[in-house]
């Protein structure tokens, strides 16, 4: 009799296994973008941009899934005085570049959290500002760095 239950158990465990997993739709808070670079190289090429230029920081660089994707924490620095002006407890949202790098199916994909995330989560008129500031910097950046458009 214990037999029965066993083997369903263990059919059921095979069926979870093969079963399809499902993928969430992203919300509007994600930009992503194909990427005609593998995603390290991508990765690479943000990195030198940012330590070239003075308007950028790069906050933190990490793997992720044992390397198969690369997260990236970037600042638009001019961003910062707005998200202080809006009370020092908005600092914790920085910095407001969030970026991954990972393939799906043989396409790299870059996304990146919408700044405007940080309006959602602390409406303010400075961080109003700063993100019209900064979404076309981030814009343009991925246009000149990776030839997105």
């Amino acid at each position: 009799m214990k037999a029965i239950p066993r083997a369903l158990s263990a059919a059921t465990c095979v069926g979870l296994v093969w079963a399809p997993i499902a993928m969430a739709e992203p919300s509007e808070h994600f930009i992503i973008h194909q990427l005609d670079q593998p995603l390290q190289e991508a990765a690479t090429l943000i990195r030198d941009f940012i330590a070239m230029n003075d308007d950028w920081s790069l906050n933190g660089e990490f793997e992720m899934m044992g390397g198969a994707a690369v997260g990236m924490k970037i600042c638009f620095n001019a961003m910062r005085g707005y998200v202080g002006a809006a009370g020092l407890h908005n600092l914790a949202l920085m910095p407001c570049g969030n970026i991954a790098f990972y393939q799906e199916d043989g396409q790299a994909y870059l996304s990146m959290l919408d700044v405007g995330y940080i309006t959602t989560l602390s409406p303010h008129p400075s961080l109003e500002e700063g993100v019209a500031l900064a979404r076309p910097a981030y814009a343009e950046m991925f246009t000149e760095v990776l030839g997105i458009e």
